[in-house]
């Protein structure tokens, strides 16, 4: 009788019971979650937290504007996944997973509007992305659909639909772009992973100011099918996490063959059986072989406190057992401006941007970028620049444009050989050294003024995987002398993202920077007992 009163008192009392488990948001990886799942928490629980973060720091607070669009299902959708495991068990290590989706990703059940006023309002999409797709089967939930620099074209966070996404490092800094409320909004804990997009850099930009790791993967391992695209050969879709295993887990599932989009077939055979989870060792560093880019660290005296950072991660590489050759020996080849030759033409614009509005069906009022400009409802920057594309010569036949395609070819074909010749298994650089601008330095309509430092200069959102079409994944490294952070890139072999996520687990392993931003501290739920 006595133990049944002291049970009965400490349940009323909110306290818990000897033995009682507890996983805590902050740190947690998804695997912590399913874990914290199979022993009986629900993901309704973990929704919860996520959604009062986002009451508390999106739109109030620091007002971080990361978040466009909340589902308005998502605790309903967790309750239905918590039955469903309790019946049949979990469907993958992505069940009951809160995801945010950045808003050029096709959705169902929540607008897609790329972020512009034109596209509010109109009625969402009849299928879903098929990445959107294989998440949504693995039983992950989309929490939120995020904020971004318009239709992705631009860097510093900012869409005529929802303005300017703030940085919680350093809330006077560009959070970088384009999916900058992807990369807010998980570094905030407003979900558990994040997808962005990306045409130069835009995964690994805004993952690198958020202190994340940002994923982009080999040119056709993932789908582009059902998001806003920009370009037919650049354009790549990938996880932006708080953690290397997040980021592998998630990919793991992204990644599969779609006739929608034949660039895919390149990556048949190649999506991985075990979620990349043998590629999540510790000790993934022993005798591996890297080589340093120096020719693509920033050189002047502003780019020193980053390239310090750079510096020691390259230690810890030491450290841990990899053999480093540094600097790479490159034959005199100044990759920092071939990269800038081989940069997408604008003859892919239009096309890929026709193709996206005919496959919101006939009805969709939208169906040309003069159709886009007839209301007005898009940033100003954006109005030459879809000029510039309405008035583009078409592929076929376009020299310039065949010639930056054979150039692209050429500059992977080098940087494999370079591989090769000195037997790496992966590249690393720093994605930035270049201080970060502020958003005094942004124009109102999400540019960027002639006054800032837009140099365009090594050391400033490093491109070489965007043209080589090669796998990268950027790692925490420290924090600026702003307090915003710095990170660096490893760079795999085509298909080899096995690889970059070992490099880059042990390199988390052995040198963790993880650090919630003191503008968005916890609340005093972010732990959860079960």
């Amino acid at each position: 009788m006595l133990h049944k009163w002291f049970c009965v008192l400490v349940l009323c009392a909110g306290l818990p019971l000897a033995g009682a488990a507890e996983l805590d948001l902050e740190t947690a990886t998804i695997l912590d979650l399913q874990k914290a799942y199979d022993a009986g928490l629900s993901s309704e629980q973990v929704v919860a937290v996520y959604l009062k973060r986002i009451a508390a720091y999106d739109k109030q607070g620091p007002s971080l504007n990361a978040i466009l669009t909340i589902n308005p299902k998502a605790l309903e959708i967790a309750r239905a996944l918590d039955a469903e495991r309790r019946e049949k068990g979990p469907r993958s290590l992505l069940h009951g997973v809160p995801i945010l989706v950045k808003d050029n990703y096709d959705t169902v059940d929540m607008p897609t509007t790329g972020g512009a006023k034109a596209l509010a309002g109109m009625p969402p999409p009849s299928r879903d992305a098929f990445t959107v797709h294989r998440l949504r089967e693995a039983g992950a939930i989309i929490l939120a659909k995020t904020n971004l620099d318009e239709f992705a074209r631009g860097g510093t966070g900012t869409s005529s639909l929802g303005g300017q996404v703030r940085n919680a490092y350093n809330l006077k800094k560009i959070p970088g772009g384009s999916s900058s409320g992807s990369g807010q909004g998980v570094t905030a804990l407003f979900g558990q992973v994040g997808l962005g997009t990306e045409t130069g850099s835009s995964i690994r930009n805004p993952s690198t100011k958020a202190n994340l790791v940002g994923f982009s993967p080999s040119e056709g391992l993932v789908s582009r099918a059902g998001i806003i695209p920009i370009s037919i050969t650049y354009d790549r879709a990938g996880p932006m996490a708080r953690s290397v295993t997040d980021a592998a887990i998630t990919m793991s599932v992204m990644a599969g063959t779609d006739a929608a989009d034949l660039y895919s077939y390149g990556g048949l055979g190649h999506t991985p059986s075990d979620n990349y989870r043998s590629a999540l060792r510790a000790d993934g560093l022993g005798g591996a072989r890297i080589g340093v880019l120096r020719g693509l660290f920033g050189t002047a005296k502003e780019d020193r406190p980053a390239v310090e950072l750079i510096d020691a991660a390259i230690e810890t590489l030491e450290k841990q057992g990899a053999v480093v050759i540094d600097p790479l020996p490159t034959g005199g080849a100044d990759l920092w401006q071939i990269v800038r030759d081989t940069s997408y033409d604008l003859a892919e614009n239009r096309p890929a941007l026709e193709h996206y509005f005919a496959s919101r069906g006939p009805d969709f009022p939208i169906q040309t970028i003069p159709d886009l400009l007839a209301d007005g409802g898009i940033l100003g920057r954006l109005k030459k620049r879809y000029a510039n594309e309405q008035a583009a010569a078409d592929m076929t036949g376009n020299a310039e444009y065949v010639g930056k395609h054979a150039s692209r070819i050429a500059l992977r074909r080098y940087v494999l050989g370079l591989m090769n010749d000195w037997r790496l298994d992966a590249l690393v650089y720093p994605h930035e050294t270049q201080p970060v601008r502020t958003l005094a330095q942004a124009v109102p309509d999400g540019g960027v003024s002639a006054s800032s430092n837009d140099s365009h200069r090594p050391g400033e959102g490093n491109r070489l995987s965007t043209a080589t079409g090669l796998p990268t994944m950027t790692v925490p490294a420290g924090f600026n002398t702003d307090g915003v952070p710095v990170g660096m890139e490893i760079l795999g072999r085509r298909y080899d993202e096995a690889t970059v996520i070992r490099l880059a687990y042990a390199y988390e392993h052995a040198s963790p920077h993880r650090k919630l931003p003191k503008t968005t501290p916890l609340l005093g739920i972010e732990k959860i007992e079960y």
